[in-house]
């Protein structure tokens, strides 16, 4: 079953909510500022977005909340647009979870003050990206936090934007389990803050950080034979 949803409104309150079933496909195309968008999902090889074909959102103040139960589902969303607020929540294996702020076909199309966290709890084998601007202008202030509980994840943070204060463009990655890896890349105007907090063995962290000096890491690793590179350069 394909579900498309085509949103062209100024003012936006979308929830879906789909039933156990294998391979629901959910598309979104949204225009508009104030948008609140919420999708629960419940079984196996479901998606929000595929990656030949992200879902949109475009316009500001807009805040989207998925969540995701089951093995092998997908999530993959574009944001474009000042004041956006996205969640995924994923329990379960083996999940592919993507999300763009502010690029789109190697351009930037411009955010500010955008927030994303991402949860994945129960499971293991998950896949999870975020890419944040392709050149620092035109994208500011985006902050990550990533939690993770369970084996064998991929996470992969790449951010090239502009920080306005100290406290914004700041990545935090939360993870207790074994054979994880972590890359993270920053660049951009300032201000490259990263923690990394990692319980667990055998986990593989990478962090390299540069752009116009203000730089700080910060790792914190408890469990044997994990590998940790930093890099940062001016």
């Amino acid at each position: 079953m394909v579900l498309t949803l085509t949103i062209l409104v100024v003012t936006v309150l979308l929830t879906i909510i789909t039933p156990v079933f294998a391979d629901n496909v959910i598309y979104i195309d949204q225009t508009g500022s104030n948008a609140n968008i919420n999708i629960n999902q419940d079984g196996t090889g479901n998606s929000v977005g595929s990656n030949s074909s992200s879902s949109v959102s475009d316009g500001a103040s807009t805040t989207i909340d998925i969540d995701q139960v089951g093995t092998s589902n997908v999530l993959d969303y574009d944001i474009f647009g000042d004041n956006a607020n996205i969640t995924s929540n994923i329990t379960g294996n083996s999940s592919d979870v993507g999300i763009q702020v502010g690029t789109t076909n190697s351009t930037n199309a411009g955010s500010d003050d955008v927030t994303i966290n991402i949860n994945a709890s129960g499971g293991n084998n998950n896949t999870i990206s975020t890419n944040v601007g392709t050149t620092a202008s035109g994208v500011d202030d985006v902050n990550i936090d990533i939690n993770i509980s369970g084996g064998s994840n991929t996470v992969t943070v790449n951010e090239n934007s502009t920080a306005s204060s100290i406290i914004d463009k700041t990545t935090d990655i939360d993870i207790t389990g074994s054979t994880n890896t972590v890359t993270a890349t920053k660049s951009g105007a300032a201000q490259h803050d990263t923690t990394l907090n990692i319980t667990g063995s055998s986990n593989t962290l990478s962090v390299t950080q540069s752009g116009s000096e203000a730089s700080t890491v910060d790792v914190t690793t408890n469990g044997s034979s994990s590998s940790v590179t930093i890099t940062v350069a001016d």
